[in-house]
């Protein structure tokens, strides 16, 4: 036979006057160790994958240093910082608005 111990406590009931009162059992949420896991394709596992942005299908990055990266836009050739910490994509997104040959389609 197995050591494992039952996962439904036992209580007993404080309020009863009689000496032999019937414990009563109180039901516990159990968790599970493998409730996270990616093979199971559950929603919470997907929460750790990184985000990546849309701007990246209008700008492609250049080779060149890693420590300060940059990226063109693919309309008009014009390159803008692109670290992940120290700039973002909020640049990239601005550009987009006024490029000239993005907003009338010239490629």
């Amino acid at each position: 036979m197995d050591n494992q111990e039952d996962p439904t406590p036992v209580e007993s009931n404080p309020s009863s006057s009689e000496p032999n009162s019937v414990p009563i059992l109180v039901p516990v949420a159990t968790s599970s160790t493998n409730s996270n896991t990616e093979s199971e394709g559950n929603p919470a596992s997907r929460s750790n994958k990184r985000k990546i942005s849309q701007i990246w299908d209008h700008f492609k990055k250049l080779d060149g240093n890693v420590k300060s990266p940059r990226a063109a836009c693919m309309y008009c050739g014009k390159d803008y910082a692109c670290h992940t910490i120290l700039n973002g994509t909020s640049n990239m997104w601005s550009h987009l608005v006024v490029c000239k040959k993005f907003l009338f389609g010239v490629i």
